[in-house]
């Protein structure tokens, strides 16, 4: 990812399950990302996804309303 510094093993895990649950908002494939459960992701990573959430669903229901 542009503009990321080095890091260790854990902190890449971080950005990558906090980047995958952004961009997809599933737990599930944020956990198949970083090999864990999706119950583990959504317990640490959980608190990034409420806002973008609410943004994906506007962004499906422009989507929608934009095609009818």
């Amino acid at each position: 990812m542009e503009g990321l510094l080095p890091h260790g093993p854990h902190n890449v895990r971080d950005v990558l399950a906090t980047h995958v649950l952004k961009m997809t908002g599933s737990y599930q494939q944020a956990s198949y990302a970083i090999q864990d459960t999706p119950e583990m992701v959504a317990k640490h990573y959980g608190r990034f996804l409420p806002e973008d959430k609410a943004a994906m669903a506007a962004q499906i229901l422009n989507q929608v309303w934009s095609a009818a």
